[in-house]
């Protein structure tokens, strides 16, 4: 009996120990499951009316892009232009009429016409006839004889001076005759000839001349 009391005593000890920590673990079981949990994050929400998400049209976009490159580089300063810039229409393959009438010349009578520039190859061609009175009747024969004068603007104001100036062309007096002249080539600016028909002082007083001519370009 002795030995067995020992033993009863470890194991009252051992089984009280247990009771304790089971009772332990239940309270912090309990408080643990009490505790109140932490509110979710709310978002802050800002007081006033909510604004509208703004929509950007491509437009819009491009707009401001130029605007920024266009405030980026500077624009270039102009040069002054050069007559060769200018660039016009040829009128290659076309015509203009110098004169196409019947015309009297008492001393000598005169028709302008101008070559537009950029004509690569223009061209005077024509024919004139002309005429005398003679005792009633109508001659075409050397005594109805007329120079032809084909000048430029400066060599025009010489002759209505009463000079003698040179001449882009000639043709000796006649009283019927085909012309075929090559012109000078025009750059940017058109250049200004004078067609004159003149009566020879040895001549008639008065001469009648029927003329066609065009220039071809």
């Amino acid at each position: 009996m002795k030995k067995v009391f020992p033993w009863l005593l470890l194991a009252a000890a051992c089984w009280g120990g247990y009771s304790y920590y089971k009772n332990r673990s239940s309270q912090s079981q309990v408080q643990a499951s009490e505790e109140p949990q932490e509110e979710e994050a709310k978002p802050d929400v800002q007081d006033g009316p909510i604004q509208p998400n703004t929509i950007v049209s491509p437009l819009e976009t491009f707009m401001e892009k130029a605007t920024s490159l266009h405030k980026t580089f500077a624009p270039t300063p102009l040069r002054k232009p050069n007559p060769s810039d200018h660039i016009a229409p040829s009128p290659v393959g076309t015509s203009t009429a110098v004169v196409h009438k019947t015309f009297a010349v008492t001393s000598s009578a005169k028709f302008s016409f101008q070559v537009p520039p950029h004509a690569a190859s223009p061209q005077l061609r024509g024919s004139y006839r002309s005429f005398a009175q003679q005792s009633g009747a109508q001659l075409s024969d050397e005594s109805a004889d007329v120079d032809l004068l084909l000048m430029n603007d400066q060599q025009y104001a010489d002759f209505l001076h009463g000079g003698t100036p040179d001449v882009v062309y000639s043709v000796d007096s006649s009283h019927d005759q085909d012309v075929s002249f090559g012109l000078p080539a025009t750059m940017s600016q058109p250049a200004q000839y004078y067609l004159v028909f003149r009566n020879s002082a040895s001549r008639a007083a008065k001469k009648v001349v029927e003329a066609d001519f065009r220039v071809d370009f």
